[in-house]
């Protein structure tokens, strides 16, 4: 896993906002697996360069690509084409990019949605996708200063924000999210 070639590639096939969100969610990613002794800074880096690389693609080649990969999908996924490039994102870095890791392909396949039972590394790329410093949705800063103290409360506030947001839109909500929700607020409230 050769950081610098894969950053080399993933340049070439991003625009330049998506590679820059990508560079900086592996740097979070990074100090996050510092701060909570993941014990594989490295492997949080590559999952956090990895996470979005196939989010440039159009719906016309992530649907050739679940093909091609022999993806399966569900129902809503079907429904959500966004939901489409976290899938195709991990076959990618398997494929493509050589990631055998299947920590690492399970953290890029459940960045945006979240999973249940969530590895310490599955919470570390679902939370850097969302803090890192070029997002500025509403609730950010406050979800950055409590992921200092607490990776589970920062992972549920990104959780209960993210389901606000689709209920206010009136979008379909995957439910691996609400399992995702439900898992980590057992561990928050519960524990």
């Amino acid at each position: 896993m050769d950081i610098e070639l894969i950053k080399i590639r993933l340049r070439e096939m991003m625009s330049k906002e998506r590679f820059d969100h990508s560079i900086n969610a592996s740097q979070v990613a990074r100090k996050l697996a510092l701060k909570y002794n993941y014990h594989d800074v490295n492997k949080a880096e590559v999952a956090g360069l990895l996470h979005d690389c196939a989010k440039d693609l159009d719906y016309s080649t992530l649907e050739k690509m679940i093909v091609k990969y022999n993806i399966k999908t569900d129902e809503i996924i079907r429904k959500i084409p966004k939901l489409l490039h976290p899938l195709v994102g991990a076959a990618m870095a398997e494929k493509e990019f050589n990631i055998q890791d299947p920590a690492i392909l399970k953290a890029i396949r459940s960045h945006s949605t979240g999973t249940s039972q969530m590895s310490l590394l599955d919470k570390i790329i679902y939370l850097s996708d969302k803090i890192e410093p070029l997002r500025n949705n509403d609730g950010v800063e406050e979800t950055r200063k409590i992921a200092e103290f607490s990776l589970d409360k920062a992972v549920l506030k990104v959780l209960d924000s993210g389901l606000l947001y689709l209920i206010s839109k009136g979008s379909l909500i995957h439910p691996v999210t609400i399992e995702a929700r439900n898992d980590i607020l057992s561990k928050v409230v519960f524990a």
